[in-house]
């Protein structure tokens, strides 16, 4: 009898070895690892554009507020907060700052760590805990905000302030504007 022989436009099909499919679901693996890795699973660089959006408005509402009501109002940063203060006169006709108590222009609470620096005219500024700077403050050195918004408008000295997240990943700067008074921007992504 005659061997059957296969025909010639049939082609004996093959398939993957076990290794260049490990290699393949390897390969998969290291880039789905990268991918996870740069996820940020906790949104800190949203928490920090969206705390630095806020920063921002809050320094706009205080600039209008001390417009409207004809007082003089500031901003003074710590290493990880902020607070307000407003002008107040006294008999003597002197003013001191005192920390502004009003529920629309405070630090609000956020879920990570926010870091800030600071920067007036250039110079960067040392940042100290706010409980640090009360108990150094004496007569002849009260404490006084970084940033002012005086009465007639005018937003001084010029100023940079920086807000990141701990591992300064993601970063956004308030600074003095030309055309607008109080700028932010996006440092890094």
């Amino acid at each position: 009898m005659h061997q059957a022989r296969p025909s010639r436009g049939f082609k004996r099909l093959r398939g993957f070895t076990l290794i260049e499919v490990m290699v393949v679901v390897a390969i998969i693996a290291i880039m789905v690892g990268a991918v996870v890795l740069r996820i940020d699973f906790n949104n800190i660089g949203k928490i920090v554009r969206d705390h630095a959006q806020r920063t921002r408005l809050l320094m706009e509402l205080a600039a209008d507020q001390a417009i409207y009501s004809r007082q003089q109002l500031g901003i003074r940063f710590h290493p990880n907060s902020y607070e307000f203060y407003i002008l107040t006169g006294n008999e003597d006709g002197e003013g001191t700052w005192e920390i502004f108590e009003d529920g629309r222009l405070k630090y609000g609470d956020v879920k990570a760590t926010i870091e800030y620096r600071v920067d007036i005219e250039g110079l960067p500024i040392v940042l100290e805990e706010l409980e640090e700077e009360l108990a150094a403050v004496t007569e002849d050195s009260p404490i006084k905000p970084h940033v002012l918004f005086l009465s007639n408008g005018e937003v001084m000295p010029d100023f940079r302030v920086v807000i990141a997240d701990e591992e300064s990943e993601f970063e956004h700067a308030i600074y003095t504007g030309e055309i607008e008074p109080i700028v932010l921007e996006q440092l890094n992504e």
